[in-house]
């Protein structure tokens, strides 16, 4: 593994278990096993870091994803999400603990956080193309997220069976 990707992994490790504003640089720098001229070579500041960090997030979880006209294209999200809470935890949304710290202190920071959001719900308006499914399973995705503090990957997998309810009802209707 190379020097910037140590860097991004601890820095997402960090900032999921700590908090953005609460992980100094020098604890990024010891986990990341790096210097902080090290740090700074690879990412200009500090927010540099964190964009690439959601960036990197971001397209490791939609690569776990099918694509959206794929019929398993909803089953297998809810088993990404049930995958990631196994082996990251359940703390809840990266992205929306990002946008919480950043909301009022950086808005651009708060944007790409937000972002992930839109992307999500965009890809599940794709895999049901029907607005009102898309609202009711984006809700289902958002309330295992949550739930998932309380009832760990199983969560997602209760929410993915309501949502493949959703969907045979409405496969079933003339």
């Amino acid at each position: 593994m190379n020097k910037r990707d140590d860097i991004l992994q601890a820095a997402e490790r960090l900032f999921y278990n700590n908090g953005f504003h609460a992980t100094s640089t020098d604890q990024l720098c010891r986990e990341a096993g790096v210097s902080t001229r090290t740090l700074y070579h690879h990412f200009a500041s500090r927010e540099a870091l964190t964009i690439s960090v959601m960036a990197a997030r971001r397209a490791r979880f939609f690569s776990d994803l099918l694509p959206a006209q794929h019929p398993q294209a909803l089953h297998r999200l809810f088993e990404a999400l049930s995958e990631w809470t196994e082996r990251y935890g359940a703390q809840g949304c990266f992205f929306v603990k990002a946008w919480g710290e950043y909301a009022e202190k950086d808005a651009m920071l708060a944007a790409h956080a937000l972002d992930y959001r839109y992307a999500l719900r965009r890809y599940i308006a794709d895999c049901v193309a029907d607005e009102a499914l898309a609202n009711a399973v984006w809700m289902l995705f958002e309330g295992a997220v949550i739930s998932a503090l309380m009832l760990g990957p199983d969560a997602a997998k209760h929410a993915g069976e309501a949502a493949a309810r959703l969907l045979d009802q409405r496969e079933d209707r003339p």
